[in-house]
């Protein structure tokens, strides 16, 4: 399956202009590769890269153009409010609640607000301190608020911690997350007042966004979009109109597979054999199947198999790149995220399992 992937995007070069053109209107794929030293070792490589690839959150970008998503470093209050408002795609007319310290022409402060006038957050005596980083509670109070409506929390059945009283304001925050399992401490203590993480912010709000469960698509709604996405790029391949997929991958993803991720990557050495290639490609979607791997009010992964490619291709200066196969793609994983602007299903990510 990587093969012909690699075969397809190899042909698109030659339609480099046109895809260009598309890219000034969006993110680059350098916004998702990150180069945090030990990432793929770390405990929420996962949940963060699903987040980046989502659009969720954003890494922070070097001086050398590499981008670093920093998950050991601790996260501000304004920088958790404006992932939580992207994620839950948030929008509201409101005024909000008036901040001295919250300037309106910050980065953060319509997230800010947005928040506020929907009751999520609150500040002390009108400061909201965004700059400063926030708390393992604070964190878990603003979830619970956020998704009181669509996660089905509990006053019961939450985890018992040893350093949180009864009498302490997050308790009740605490529990009702802990009884959904969307926070579950450290052993036996919570650490309710130490300084939040980016990697402890990332895991809570991902699993958080997996325990919707109040509003879920029909397995059809998913699986017929993917459906319409994958025989219309089949067709398109199996014509040599490549130039349509770029068009199709507008249309139908967003984040990471739309700025161009999700699959293999060219090589520069099989530039200069693209427009002499002889190209035939046949794609068999008799036996074309989906599998609804999970999914909530917002995210869903869905399996396809049973799709068989053949694959001739002839370079006449360089028969060493020839290629000729036949093979099944099987165990592609598609991630889909609900757009909120239209309520559409769209593609984030590809992975080969």
């Amino acid at each position: 399956m990587k093969a012909v992937k690699m075969l397809i995007l190899v042909l698109l070069v030659a339609l480099l202009p046109f895809q260009m053109a598309l890219a000034k209107e969006r993110k680059s794929i350098d916004s998702y590769e990150f180069h945090d030293e030990g990432i793929d070792q770390h405990w929420a490589y996962e949940e963060s890269e699903n987040l980046l690839y989502a659009d969720v959150m954003e890494g922070f970008m070097g001086d050398d153009g590499r981008m670093f998503i920093k998950l050991n470093e601790y996260i501000t209050r304004a920088q958790f409010v404006k992932i939580l408002v992207n994620a839950l795609g948030l929008a509201s007319d409101g005024s909000g609640k008036s901040f001295s310290d919250v300037k309106q022409d910050e980065w953060y402060a319509d997230s800010i607000r947005i928040a506020s006038d929907l009751g999520i957050i609150d500040g002390n005596d009108g400061y909201f301190y965004p700059e400063n980083f926030i708390t393992r509670a604070e964190i878990t109070k603003i979830l619970v608020l956020a998704f009181d409506k669509s996660v089905p929390f509990s006053n019961e059945g939450g985890k018992a911690f040893a350093d949180i009283d009864h009498d302490n304001w997050a308790d009740t925050f605490i529990q009702k997350a802990s009884s959904v399992n969307i926070v579950s401490g450290y052993g036996d203590s919570f650490y309710p007042n130490l300084w939040a993480t980016r990697a402890e912010a990332f895991v809570m709000l991902n699993r958080a966004l997996q325990k919707e469960q109040s509003d879920l698509p029909e397995d059809t709604e998913l699986t017929a979009v993917l459906k319409d996405y994958i025989t219309s790029e089949h067709m398109l391949v199996e014509t040599n109109q490549f130039a349509g997929i770029a068009d199709l991958k507008e249309e139908y993803g967003t984040g990471f597979y739309q700025a161009g991720g999700g699959d293999p990557k060219p090589f520069d050495w099989f530039y200069p054999a693209v427009e002499e290639a002889e190209i035939n490609i046949q794609i068999d979607e008799e036996n074309m199947q989906f599998k609804v791997i999970e999914k909530s009010n917002r995210f869903a992964k869905v399996q396809v198999t049973g799709i068989t490619v053949s694959v001739q291709a002839t370079i006449p200066s360089q028969p060493e790149l020839n290629q000729d196969f036949t093979t099944q793609m099987d165990n592609g994983e598609y991630h889909l995220k609900k757009d909120p602007t239209n309520g559409k299903w769209k593609i984030y990510n590809y992975q080969d399992r």
